[in-house]
């Protein structure tokens, strides 16, 4: 029997078998249930109310198109005009300084080698083979001047030597290596077709005259040579002194740096994928403290490597978004609000109070100008929900085998609760915030795409609202439902009656679903919460606004991480306030929390507007992300979630995100 027989016997047997037949008739039975849902009164009601909704005040406000009041704003702004009249000087000074830099760079040694480093998508084979040459020949010197080679060594770098000699003269780029390897193939199973159009999602856009790298040529290369040479026997030396292999990871991470300076969109995967990189750094990297200020570290990059290009490409634009104002006008506020504090005990309270607050939110301003098209938004996305669901996975496989918790998570009255899932991100209540911003997502993934991906995509999202459940996190539980109960108010009203059925399902599936929100209801719980709970944390965080209610006790004294962190020098007790709201209020009064309520009003009116107003192909995109932004908001009433960096980061990322599925000239193909 040849492999076709054996396929298609294999193909007949699946087609045949009874499995497939049980899911047909499900699937059957699916539309006849939709039948009956269009038919039935609920619906009917659902669908008056909806229009009803869109047509009210409220619905008005935040469906309105964003792309038209920005236009209006750049238009009619007195602030904006005056901006551009200030800047002039600045931008004559740029394009001089442009034509300074052509003309000292116009046959240039250095000037040349940058340029071939700066377009890594089209270096070719033959180079790659050639540099890696010139460093191992290095390397292997070093080693054998100094007495440290040995027969493992010599074999190994034998047969790399051999293999970088028969590539030599190879002329294929690295962007034709991966278009055609198996990475690019999978990358394109996960982004839905229907979301793609004619560009495949990971070909990078850069200047067709630099599809390939400009090449080093005579005595360019003879120094771009030797110094990899010299590096390898620098690595060498290093690798010796040390008595360390790990040295060998040094090249890796300067080009990496080098990567992300030349194309720093990669900085913006290292905050979508934020949660499995801080984790791996504090589990396997915790050396010089490089778990603690990455992030930072990563800021400060991805600002110098915005600033280069600013300087050296003469057709850079800034790019806008609708809610640069609201945020711009935050930022004041709070800078205001440390400047008028005169009630620390030292200058690093404020400082500290302030950088919780603002540092993440500059990501918002680098990753509007980094992003440039929708297909990275969309790449981006899909990064993000696989690495979640993976998160998410091993959140459930911690429940399934009763991973140890501290007994604090759950009151000794819930005896029902034998773990609470946590992962990889540590705490149940920040994993359901991160499952917050991601289960809509992934449920908007589920509308596009082929039979396999929507499949996909659904399964991502049951896994997510699974290892929600098993969180036990009653405040992530409403944020999530507020989401998804807004995702089908938008644009599946189906959802809202599976998520009722749901509701009601769950708790009788799952009994300690039914005790943890009956406990929450109970007297013994009120009387708990109000003697070291959550009501008592609010109570206090009232009691230091009605202190000072204009401006709050001031920055980092109360609530927060920044207080925990300078408790020693505060004279009052300060604890987490559960309640990012009440946390504000307390530090920095009633200015304080209007400006920050308006700055999320503005953020959720930006994005519905968005989903609103998208192309039909990215609406329930638009739609998921927005309904998770949202509930993220909501989720803030109940928990400290901008006190995590992850979530804060997450939050302004996809702020910045959403925007592409309505800014101007953002499709997939230039011109598009």
């Amino acid at each position: 029997m040849t492999l076709l027989n054996i396929i298609q016997t294999l193909q007949q047997v699946i087609v045949n078998s009874l499995f497939v037949r049980i899911l047909l008739y499900l699937y059957g039975g699916l539309f006849q249930i939709e039948k009956l849902w269009r038919s039935s009164i609920f619906h009917r009601y659902l669908e008056k109310a909806a229009q009803g909704a869109s047509r009210g005040l409220v619905g008005r406000y935040f469906s309105s198109d964003p792309l038209e009041r920005l236009q209006r704003q750049r238009s009619s702004s007195f602030v904006v005009a005056l901006g551009a009249t200030l800047t002039k000087p600045v931008r004559s000074l740029r394009l001089k300084f442009i034509d300074l830099l052509e003309e000292i760079s116009r046959g240039s040694i250095v000037a040349t080698i940058v340029r071939h480093l700066a377009c890594p998508e089209g270096w070719q084979l033959g180079g790659l083979a050639r540099a890696g040459l010139a460093f191992l020949v290095g390397l292997t010197v070093a080693l054998a001047l100094l007495g440290a080679m040995t027969f493992f060594k010599a074999f190994v770098f034998a047969g790399t030597l051999l293999l970088f000699y028969l590539w030599r003269n190879s002329l294929v780029t690295v962007q034709a290596i991966w278009d055609k390897s198996v990475p690019a193939k999978v990358t394109d199973f996960f982004v839905p077709s229907a979301l793609q159009k004619d560009e495949p999602l990971h070909s990078v856009d850069v200047d067709d005259n630099y599809r390939v790298a400009p090449p080093l040529e005579g005595f360019s290369a003879y120094v771009m040579y030797g110094l990899l040479l010299l590096f390898g026997a620098v690595i060498g030396f290093l690798w010796v002194r040390f008595n360390s292999p790990y040295v060998l990871v040094l090249p890796l991470i300067l080009l990496s740096l080098q990567l992300l300076f030349f194309r720093p969109i990669l900085g913006l995967w290292a905050l979508a994928l934020y949660g499995p990189i801080d984790w791996f750094l504090r589990q396997q990297v915790n050396m010089f403290g490089i778990p603690t200020w990455w992030d930072e570290a990563l800021l400060l990059l991805m600002v110098g490597a915005i600033v280069a290009h600013w300087l050296s490409q003469r057709d850079f634009q800034w790019k806008h978004h609708p809610t640069f104002y609201a945020l711009t006008a935050f930022i004041a506020i709070m800078l205001f609000m440390f400047l008028i504090d005169y009630t620390y005990p030292r200058i690093q309270v404020p400082i500290d109070g302030l950088r919780v607050i603002v540092q993440h939110m500059l990501w918002f301003y680098l990753a509007v100008q980094l992003l440039r098209h929708t297909k990275e938004a969309l790449t981006l996305l899909v990064g993000f929900t696989l690495a979640t669901t993976l998160i998410a996975l091993h959140g459930v496989y911690q429940y399934i085998t009763g991973a140890p918790m501290p007994s604090t998570w759950v009151d000794q009255a819930e005896v029902g609760i034998r773990t609470r899932a946590y992962s990889i991100i540590g705490s149940p209540n920040v994993l359901g915030g991160l499952l917050v911003l991601s289960t809509p997502i992934a449920l908007a993934l589920a509308y596009r795409g082929t039979p396999a991906q929507r499949l996909f995509y659904l399964g991502c999202a049951a896994v997510m609202g699974l290892c929600m459940v098993v969180t036990f996190s009653r405040g992530a539980w409403l944020g999530l439902a507020l989401g998804i109960i807004l995702f089908g108010a938008i644009y599946d009203r189906r959802l809202i009656a599976a998520f009722l059925i749901g509701a009601i399902l769950l708790p009788i599936a799952l009994p300690s679903v039914a005790d943890r929100v009956s406990y929450l209801l109970s007297p013994d719980y009120m009387n708990k919460s109000a003697q070291g709970g959550r009501i008592d944390r609010w109570n206090m965080a009232l009691d230091k606004v009605q202190e000072k209610p204009l401006t709050g006790i001031g920055l980092g004294q109360f609530g927060g991480a920044a207080a925990d962190h300078n408790k020693n020098l505060l004279g009052h007790r300060t604890i987490y306030t559960d309640n990012y709201y009440l946390k504000t209020a307390a530090e920095t009064g009633l200015i304080g929390l209007v400006s920050f309520i308006a700055l999320m009003i503005a953020v959720m009116r930006m994005a519905f507007g968005v989903a609103i107003h998208a192309p039909p192909r990215l609406k329930a995109l638009a739609t998921g992300i927005a309904c998770g932004l949202t509930g993220v908001v909501f989720h803030n009433a109940v928990e400290n979630v901008f006190e995590v960096p992850m979530m804060v980061i997450l939050f302004w990322l996809f702020v910045a995100l959403v925007w592409k599925f309505r800014e101007p000239d953002s499709g997939v193909t230039k011109g598009a």
